[in-house]
């Protein structure tokens, strides 16, 4: 049968309609879909540690370095730090990629790009150290399939997306050079944005392997919106954050994580003092294998940390969340190399080629144990024993009244003519501070009218133009235990500030050369080979007497390995001069009846400090905000995360089971012995009370 052209013409007609209509139907769903994006949302839930839980919608778009390839199973990574889908063993693709010409060390196979590193292509410098990726070979080459970047929605406003990466992507110091830096000319913004080296005050060119060159082609940089990125100073500290930049990729400040409405739009959760899981982000096998870290706490095991684009407590440092998702303000120094990145950018939805990718919640990572067992029973001690009385209307809920001692002497106070140089503990004499100008100094140290004096130098560097003068004092000392006729005791104001390690490098109390400056050893005690034996270069010697020294008994000194990372802190030492561990202070039964409380995360008033004159000299810092004002931040004799860091307590009183590198030069130094109360070279100096 043959049809007429015009009911051919009419049925062209009819096809071409229903081809139109279809086209319209799925661009209506595709235009759903990718318009049916919602900000975070944010309901109670009391089964996580702030009471809510947060859902973010989440998207793809972009592509990065995530899926390892094996030829078989690796043990480069502790298996809970693996999350599905993390490598894939293929031995074909594998000996196929081995053998693949490499551009730049890219290849493409069937359509798929691949990256290849070696151990020499990875940031952290200390790789197959606990939580971190374990190297067989330095020139093995290890392959990695681009896969898509999921995101999540932050913020939707006019046809535009905040997003920030669903895991930590990367691995890169803030910067790579030491000294004061901010974030527009740090090298990770550079790193970020593919900048080239006139952009970073390292020098550095990432135009070729950097995270937006390699992350999107051309046509999704089109829907990636500049941005005016704000770069203000850091909440607490009042540290100067650098000028304002304009970028594409970017770090969250400190502002869109915590303590702003900003954040709480965001999804976190607001307020600081919280372990949030919404801040808590696990790594790629990509981004362990670059360096970042991981946790092996029970609750947060394969949790990493990352740095936030705000300046910590100075400009050489750089504030982050820990694994456990709480804000770290005063930071880390901004060299360190295992941290890991959340890029974060807005997007134009109208021009981004994205796809909906479900959503994520809060609850996904959480902590699930981590439970601190504390005996809350407090036996009423003897009277030179910390007394501790619970009063809830104090932040950290007690009072504390210790029993203190004089014993021993060191310089503390300094002498000066005016009150326009006067500090706390100053002393305003100007006769007196014309006579020591004028006396005739033989060495660094000077009896006038039965006081001891120190001369030193008024930059610490060795000007020998000018010159400041402190008055050795009796050292005043807080009893924190009596047993068995001794007394530990613990130094009632931060007297020194010395690096816990002079060179950077793995160590522990037993080898580290604060223990040889405190108690005069030799060359052969610490690694640094340095002898402290001289008298006029210990603490020791220079605050106590030998009658003095006769009364502080040799105590064996137990380093317990890091409570909360299982760090090891050295073998058992035997010292007359120690600093305090971290079990000393909090989680166990000891803290208590020092007087300490026994979280970490609590602002303990008995663990705030302040700093002598000679301290501020030495170099120790001291808080400038009002809640803290003149407080030190201090010193453990416990291994930090790593055995390069050592763990402190910060000018709050909280504790920092991380820690801080081994090499800090302005932490205080608050040191502790254990007296023998049966000699009479003490004195009784009344109590002293924390309410």
């Amino acid at each position: 049968m043959t049809l007429n052209k015009k009911v051919v013409f009419q049925m062209k007609k009819i096809c071409a309609l229903i081809i139109f209509l279809m086209i319209m139907l799925c661009c209506s769903f595709a235009f759903a879909e990718n318009t049916a994006l919602t900000e975070p949302l944010v309901e109670k839930n009391d089964t996580l540690s702030t009471g809510v839980i947060t859902t973010w919608a989440t998207i793809t778009f972009g592509s990065y370095p995530q899926t390892e390839i094996l030829s078989e199973p690796s043990s480069a990574v502790d298996l809970y730090a693996v999350d599905e889908g993390e490598f894939l063993i293929d031995p074909a693709l594998y000996e196929k990629l081995a053998a693949s010409e490499w551009n730049s060390n890219e290849t493409e196979i069937v359509g798929v790009r691949y990256l290849r590193i070696n151990q020499e292509r990875s940031v952290h410098s200390a790789s197959n150290s606990t939580g971190h990726y374990r190297w067989q070979s330095k020139d093995q080459w290890h392959f990695f399939r681009y896969d898509p970047i999921r995101w999540r929605v932050l913020r939707l406003e006019n046809g535009k997306a905040l997003l920030m990466s669903d895991r930590l992507l990367d691995c890169q110091p803030y910067n790579t050079e030491d000294g004061p830096v901010t974030w527009e000319n740090s090298t990770v913004r550079s790193f970020l944005n593919s900048l080239p080296e006139t952009e970073n005050a390292a020098g550095i060119n990432y135009r070729e392997e950097g995270f937006l060159n390699r992350a999107f082609s051309e046509d999704q940089k089109k829907a990636i919106l500049m941005t005016r990125v704000e770069n203000k100073p850091n909440s607490r500290y009042g540290t100067y954050c650098g000028s304002d930049t304009d970028d594409r990729i970017f770090l969250l400040s400190s502002r869109e994580v915590f303590g702003t409405d900003t954040a709480a739009q965001n999804g976190f959760y607001s307020q600081t003092g919280k372990d949030d899981p919404a801040k808590r982000f696990r790594s790629t096998m990509y981004a362990k294998c670059r360096g970042a870290w991981w946790s092996s706490v029970d609750g947060y095991k394969g949790n990493s940390f990352w740095f936030m684009r705000t300046n910590g407590y100075n400009r050489e440092s750089v504030s982050y969340i820990c694994d456990f998702g709480y804000t770290y303000q005063r930071g880390t120094i901004t060299t360190c190399d295992d941290a890991g990145l959340l890029p974060a950018l807005w997007i134009d939805l109208n021009l981004a080629n994205y796809e909906a990718a479900g959503s994520v919640t809060s609850g996904d990572i959480q902590n699930d144990v981590f439970s601190k067992n504390t005996d809350k029973n407090r036996e009423k001690e003897q009277i030179v024993n910390p007394l501790v009385e619970a009063d809830p209307d104090l932040s950290d809920g007690k009072t504390v009244t210790y029993s203190l001692v004089r014993f021993g002497s060191y310089p503390q106070s300094e002498i000066v003519p005016d009150t326009a140089l006067i500090t706390s503990d100053s002393i305003v004499d100007s006769e007196l501070y014309e006579v020591l100008a004028q006396a005739d100094w033989k060495e660094s140290e000077l009896e006038y009218e039965h006081n001891r004096f120190l001369r030193v130098s008024s930059d610490r560097e060795g000007d020998t133009e000018s010159f400041r003068y402190f008055l050795y004092e009796p050292l005043l000392w807080r009893v924190l235990e009596v047993h068995d006729g001794t007394a530990l005791l613990l130094s009632h104001s931060a007297i020194d500030c010395e690096p816990f390690q002079e060179n950077l490098s793995e160590v522990s109390w037993d080898n580290c050369t604060l223990r040889s400056y405190l108690n005069g050893y030799n060359a052969e005690k610490d690694t640094s080979a340095i002898d402290y034996s001289d008298e006029k270069d210990n603490f020791l010697d220079i605050a106590f007497s030998p009658n003095e020294q006769s009364a502080i008994l040799e105590n064996p000194v137990r380093n317990e390995a890091n409570y909360y990372f299982g760090t090891e802190s050295g073998n058992q030492t035997v010292d007359k001069i120690f600093l305090l561990a971290e079990s000393e202070l909090f989680i166990f039964d000891s803290s208590e009846i020092h007087g300490f409380s026994p979280q970490d995360a609590v602002p303990d008033r008995a663990k705030q400090f302040t700093p002598t004159d000679y301290a501020v000299w030495k170099g120790a810092w001291s808080a400038s905000e009002s809640n803290n004002y003149g407080n030190v931040f201090w010193l453990t004799r416990t291994t930090g995360y790593t055995p390069e860091n050592v763990v402190y307590v910060d000018e709050s009183g909280y504790m920092y089971n991380r820690g801080i590198l081994v090499t800090c030069s302005d932490a205080a130094v608050i040191p502790a012995l254990v007296l023998d109360l049966d000699l009479s070279v003490y004195e009784y100096a009344g109590t002293y009370t924390i309410n």
